[in-house]
């Protein structure tokens, strides 16, 4: 292999790869990431076995060829090296030759062949999104993912496809939901499936990255997602999710409407002296609005009162304070919409002027 391209495309094509290599495998090979020179463009693959990315960059190719090189050191040398020069890679025994203006480089190498195939199989249900759409959703939801490894089923997303083309991404962890719809513009098949926590993820910072048009593949073990030069794909999370249309409240007629950043400010100030474990919080609905509190096993206190726009009678009730500012993050609207049944009952929580997202919170025992 022989190559020459600029250091920004060589950049940015490594930097994605690097957040898909796992540091800390026990195989060697997939600490490093594959390079592949082929019709004057460069392929960088990188896969820990669950998720794979590959990216391309336009390149001036005299000799074909693929290698693999350590992911961390190729991304700290490309990284210092003079932004205004290209960027020279050569292929020799066991390494490869890097080279730009003054600065030489030799890194070892291990050889393509040994490098995991990433095994691309596209289905029938392909969606053609928006980017943007895709990074708002995820923003709106991914907060909710479990962390327990126990309960397997809940540590990704929810990607599903309804009979009335409604795209629904759902996540749980059995304390809170979130959920984020959108209509698709074109008919496809209806399809379930989950996706782990860090496929979630790479699938929101490339969404960010390509705004305008990506493609989704949802398939029966795999989701592939194409944004511009980036091909993703995952393995899925291999279980059921919860039925979760039943824990989405429905019928509430008592709401409350209050000033998102004000309040968020207010229980950032109340949680310093909430219990260190549970963070509870106790809200008081009143019509003159929304009396918070909080206070923890030392007797120390915090009591602040909040303006709300509020059409029941007076209700107590308790929640997990982190739990409340982790959904006031993942709303955009300036003011929140709360509604609520009673002190023992889940409350839904959406942005006021956003038809898009709504988010469950069970409370708490006080």
């Amino acid at each position: 292999m022989k190559i020459t391209l600029s250091r920004a495309s060589l950049l940015q094509s490594v930097q994605r790869c690097q957040s898909i290599v796992e540091k800390r495998h026990t195989i060697p090979i997939l600490a490093n990431i594959l390079l592949q020179a082929e019709n004057n463009r460069l392929l960088v693959t990188a896969t820990d076995l669950e998720v794979g990315l590959r990216s391309q960059a336009d390149a001036l190719v005299e000799e074909d060829g693929a290698v693999t090189v350590s992911a961390s050191k190729l991304f700290n040398i490309i990284k210092e090296l003079d932004p205004e020069q290209d960027v020279h890679l050569e292929t020799g025994d066991n390494f490869v030759s890097i080279r730009s203006a003054r600065s030489r480089f030799r890194v070892a190498s291990l050889a393509a062949d040994e490098f995991p195939a990433l095994h691309e199989v596209s289905s029938e249900s392909s969606l053609i999104v928006s980017g943007a759409t895709i990074a708002d959703m995820v923003a709106a939801t991914s907060f909710a993912m479990s962390t327990d490894e126990t309960r397997k089923y809940l540590t990704g997303t929810l990607f599903e496809v309804d009979d009335e083309q409604m795209l629904r991404l759902v996540t749980t962890d059995g304390h809170r939901l979130a959920l984020s719809e959108v209509r698709l513009q074109q008919s496809s098949q209806a399809r379930q499936c989950i996706v782990p926590r860090k496929a979630v993820m790479e699938i929101r910072k490339l969404s960010e990255e390509c705004p305008e048009q990506i493609e989704l593949f949802l398939g029966e073990r795999q989701i592939r997602m194409v944004a511009g030069a980036n091909i993703l794909t995952s393995k899925l999370i291999d279980a059921r999710f919860p039925v979760y249309q039943d824990v989405i409240p429905t019928g509430h007629t008592i709401r409350a409407i209050v000033e998102r950043g004000e309040f968020d400010q207010v229980l950032r100030r109340s949680m310093i002296v909430a219990n260190e474990f549970t963070h509870d919080i106790r809200l008081i609905f009143t019509e003159l609005g929304i009396d918070i509190s909080a206070h923890n096993t030392e007797q120390e206190e915090a009591e602040e009162h909040i303006a709300a726009d509020y059409n029941g009678q007076e209700t107590a009730i308790g929640f997990n304070g982190r739990y409340l500012r982790d959904t006031l993050g993942a709303i955009r609207s300036a003011a929140v919409k709360i509604e609520l049944k009673d002190e023992l009952s889940p409350v839904l929580i959406s942005g006021e002027d956003d038809v898009q997202s709504r988010h469950v919170i069970m409370p708490m025992r006080i």
